[in-house]
C-alpha cells in the first residue's frame, strides 16, 4: 500500500494467438447464432447526435464495419472516411469524422484496424478548431479495460484512498478482476477525493498503446455513490467524452 492510497491491480492477459480473446459476454455469438460480435456507434458534435447503434460481425476492420450500417465515403485509397451518410468533414469548416476503437482516438486509417469480438468502435463527427485530438474518452466504459487497444489486452490498476477500499475493489472486479502479474501497468483508475460532484475524465499519451488513466474525481458522497453508478449501469456513460455527477451519483447532461 503507497501512503494514504489503496492499490488493487490486475494484469489483463494478452489476446489469445492472432486475436482479441472473449471477456465474459463481450464478443459472444448473437442471439441468432451469428459469431462473435462487436459495436458500431456513430455520432455528431462529441456524442450529442446519435446515428447508429448498432452491432457489427467481428473481423471486419472499422470501415468495414461502418459500411454494414451507413452510406461512406472514403479518400486516400480507401483508407480514411471522407462522408458519412452525407455528412462531409473539410479544412476550411475545421470538422471532420474521428473514430475511437475501445475508447482510444486511433492515429490509422480505418482500414488498417480489425474490429475484434466485444470491442466498440465509434465514429463521431466533430469540429477540431479548438481542440484537434481526443486521445481517450470515457464514453466505452468499461472499455478500455477489457479489451484493450488492436486486440491487445493490458494490466491495469484501480488507485484510490483508504476510505473507498470497497469501491476500488468493486471496480476492480468489474474490469475483469485478478488475472496475475506480468507487464508494467499501462491502464489504471484513480480514485481522487476532490470538491462537490464527480466528474470521470481520461488521459493518455501520444500513441494508441500509450498508458491511459482514468481519474474519478469528488467529494467522499458523490465518489461513493458514483463508483456503484459505473459499475452497475455503465451505460449512462455512453456517447461521453468525459462526465460529471452529482453527489447522488446521478450524470449531469
Amino acid at each position: 500500500m503507497r501512503s494514504g492510497i489503496v492499490t488493487v491491480c490486475l494484469a489483463l492477459v494478452l489476446a489469445a494467438c492472432g486475436g482479441g480473446g472473449e471477456s465474459g459476454e463481450a464478443g459472444r455469438a448473437d442471439a441468432g447464432g451469428h459469431g462473435p460480435t462487436a459495436q458500431l456507434w456513430v455520432t455528431h458534435d462529441r456524442g450529442e447526435k446519435v446515428v447508429v447503434d448498432a452491432t457489427v460481425p467481428a473481423g471486419l476492420n472499422a470501415i468495414q464495419a461502418l459500411e454494414q450500417h451507413a452510406d461512406v465515403e472514403t479518400r486516400y485509397g480507401g483508407r480514411f472516411v471522407q462522408a458519412i451518410e452525407g455528412v462531409e468533414g473539410g479544412l476550411e469548416r475545421r470538422q471532420d469524422w474521428f473514430y475511437f476503437l475501445n475508447g482510444i482516438e486511433a492515429d490509422l486509417g480505418g482500414a488498417e484496424v480489425t474490429v475484434r469480438a466485444g470491442d466498440v468502435v465509434w465514429w463521431d463527427f466533430r469540429s477540431w478548431r479548438d481542440e484537434l485530438r481526443q486521445p481517450v474518452v470515457v464514453g466505452a466504459f468499461p472499455e478500455p479495460f477489457l479489451h484493450g487497444w488492436d486486440g491487445k489486452r493490458r494490466p491495469a490498476e484501480v488507485r484510490g484512498p483508504p476510505e473507498l477500499e470497497e469501491q476500488a475493489g468493486a471496480l476492480l472486479e468489474f474490469l475483469g478482476g485478478p488475472r496475475g502479474q506480468g507487464e508494467p501497468n499501462l491502464f489504471e483508475l484513480r480514485i481522487e477525493p476532490g470538491a462537490e460532484g464527480a466528474t470521470l475524465t481520461a488521459r493518455r499519451g501520444a500513441r494508441n498503446d500509450s498508458p491511459v488513466v482514468f481519474t474519478l474525481a469528488g467529494s467522499m458522497a458523490a465518489l461513493e455513490a458514483t463508483a456503484e453508478a459505473v459499475t452497475t449501469s455503465p451505460e449512462l456513460l455512453r456517447f461521453h467524452y468525459e462526465a460529471s455527477f452529482d453527489d447522488e451519483g446521478r450524470i449531469r447532461e
